[in-house]
């Protein structure tokens, strides 16, 4: 289907001879602009093309690029929203053909009430296919959003869910809520309709009865079925909601049911981890059965769960915060639970304030966490060790990181938050990089932070590895000061920024620069995210303020190659 673009540009990434190709989507789906690019129709007289792997990406929007060729495009955003994607594979997940090459679809919600996907192997530019006869898709926060972004909604609020199924690939399956009667969602009345990859524009969608909690797996990847809440009770069903199998019921209606970490890196779990309604339990997939509870949460609320979850290969830990009591200090209490549920949570380590970022890094073999107290700092705790050690003390009261299992890639600042102006200020940002054996590789450096992801080392030739690490991380220099109101909640924020910063990719190895891929324009975007892994170096990022919600409308995208110069190309103006 055609769409209306408004701007196309010409350019060169890094190095490469050719130009990228990329399309977003508008109401009505993605098209290319300009042509003759590789992955285009072959000349009369040529031999047939093959297909071509489209480079997809991982955040809000729907996108994709030619890694070797074609021209840019960047349609207008804000007609479309509840975008989910996979990259994994090697067959077509639209009619499961074995392509021998990397497989991947973006699936998403457009405003004309249709479910659309785009399949990210082509021999043309892609184009967006109806999945089902739908009409009645919303696009709105409430019906897409997840979790507390949602005015009023729970910690487990979804508005999309989509799974991927990695061995009949198109049962690779869409969920999507739709409001009742009444009009709205998050209400009681709310709809949910389910849409497979294989289906077509004269399929009707499939009513469920419930939004999945988690997605069940056979050994390989294939969708089994779904845990799903219904009134007081969990419930095992099948790939296509039928044949319920009750795993427990509680003694009054669930609230709150969520699936936690796994860190498995090779096949599926067996069973896993949940939170119901502040009680950790272990729901065994095989029997099926759910153990006792394990530990209890201090403090839950439907609305915020006060604790934070990592998963090694074999352990699940938790952090849980409990805020000042009289003369008693708030604290964080590190627990670990066997991933298995074989044992109750035993805690490992307490420590005074509030730990903010929990981590386990793949491959690796220590927890990794941040605590602020007041001051941050960051903690590398080896498996089976209860005796931490120190790898960034700071005197900024703030920060963040994300790690591979020899690296942390950190950066601090400081935040002071007036509740009666309603104004927040982040100021001194500074990033630098440490060893988890607690060396020393890169001295904070003023004025930068890294991007939330990075590139990934690309998928085996398999189809059941879950993760994969780091290979290039993204540091951006040069920050600069930006003010942005949260129309929502009203407070006003002035923040360094990464708007006119220069962004250097650095080896994940060496932890060397590789290239500086170019410099950000001056905008009120505050932060880079985004994780992309393929054989091209080519992926997205985006940028984002602290008014920005799901909606590609309060974002930037961005591409480029991680081994190019100059690569860094802006494709939407919205910040």
């Amino acid at each position: 289907m055609n769409s209306r673009v408004h701007s196309r540009v010409r350019s060169r990434v890094g190095r490469r001879a050719g130009r990228l190709l990329l399309a977003a989507t508008t109401a009505v789906g993605l098209s290319a602009c300009g042509g003759g690019g590789h992955g285009d129709s072959g000349g009369a007289g040529g031999p047939p093309p093959g297909p071509v792997s489209f480079v997809g990406t991982t955040g809000v929007f729907a996108a994709w690029a030619n890694p070797v060729g074609g021209t840019t495009s960047a349609a207008s955003v804000g007609s479309y929203a509840g975008k989910k994607q996979v990259l994994h594979g090697v067959v077509d997940f639209m009619d499961g053909r074995n392509l021998g090459q990397p497989a991947g679809i973006e699936v998403y919600k457009a405003s004309d009430g249709h479910v659309y996907a785009v399949d990210l192997t082509s021999t043309q530019s892609p184009v967006a296919q109806q999945l089902s006869s739908e009409t009645a898709a919303t696009i709105d926060d409430t019906c897409t959003l997840s979790g507390t972004i949602v005015p009023g909604a729970n910690y487990d609020y979804v508005g999309v869910y989509f799974t991927a199924d990695l061995v009949d690939t198109t049962n690779s399956t869409y969920i999507y809520r739709l409001p009742g009667a009444d009009g709205t969602c998050n209400t009681a009345d709310d709809q949910f309709h389910m849409v497979k990859t294989g289906m077509s524009a004269t399929d009707a969608p499939i009513t469920v009865s419930a939004m999945p909690v988690a997605t069940v797996r056979t050994p390989s990847g294939g969708i089994s079925g779904f845990v799903i809440k219904s009134g007081a009770s969990l419930v095992l069903v099948d790939g296509n909601f039928a044949n319920p199998v009750v795993l427990c019921t509680f003694t009054a209606p669930i609230g709150v049911a969520v699936a936690l970490p796994v860190g498995t890196t090779q096949g599926y779990p067996t069973g896993q981890l949940y939170v119901v309604d502040g009680s950790i339990y272990y729901v065994n997939y095989a029997a099926p059965s759910i153990s006792a509870a394990l530990t209890t949460i201090p403090g839950w609320l439907p609305t915020n769960a006060e604790a934070l979850f990592a998963a090694s290969p074999t352990t699940l830990y938790v952090s849980i915060y409990t805020p000042a009591a009289g003369a008693v200090a708030a604290s964080s209490t590190i627990y670990a639970i066997p991933a298995d549920g074989s044992a109750a949570a035993a805690a490992r380590v307490t420590e005074p304030g509030h730990i903010e970022t929990l981590l386990y890094p793949v491959q690796g073999s220590d927890l990794l966490y941040g605590v602020a107290n007041p001051d941050y700092a960051i903690r590398a705790l080896p498996d089976g060790s209860t005796q931490p050690a120190t790898l960034v003390a700071s005197t900024q009261n703030s920060g963040t990181f994300i790690a591979t299992a020899a690296t942390v890639y950190y950066e601090t600042w400081t935040t002071v938050q007036d509740n009666t102006a309603k104004t927040i200020t982040r100021s001194q940002t500074t990033s630098g990089i440490v060893g988890v054996n607690g060396t020393a590789i890169q001295s904070p450096l003023a004025g930068s932070t890294f991007v939330n992801g990075g590139e990934q080392v690309p998928w085996p030739n398999d189809t059941t590895t879950t993760q994969t690490p780091y290979e290039t991380v993204f540091q951006v220099q040069g920050l600069s000061t930006v003010t942005v109101t949260d129309p929502i909640n009203g407070y006003t924020y002035t923040v360094d920024g990464v708007g006119g910063g220069s962004v250097f990719a650095i080896d994940a190895t060496s932890n060397q620069v590789v290239a500086e891929t170019g410099q950000l324009p001056s905008s009120t975007a505050s932060t880079l995210s985004g994780t992309f892994r393929g054989t091209s170096h080519v992926g997205f990022l985006e940028a984002a303020s602290p008014a920005s919600t799901e909606d590609p409308a309060t974002r930037d995208l961005y591409i480029l190659d991680s081994q190019s110069p100059n690569s860094l190309q802006r494709l939407t103006s919205d910040l």
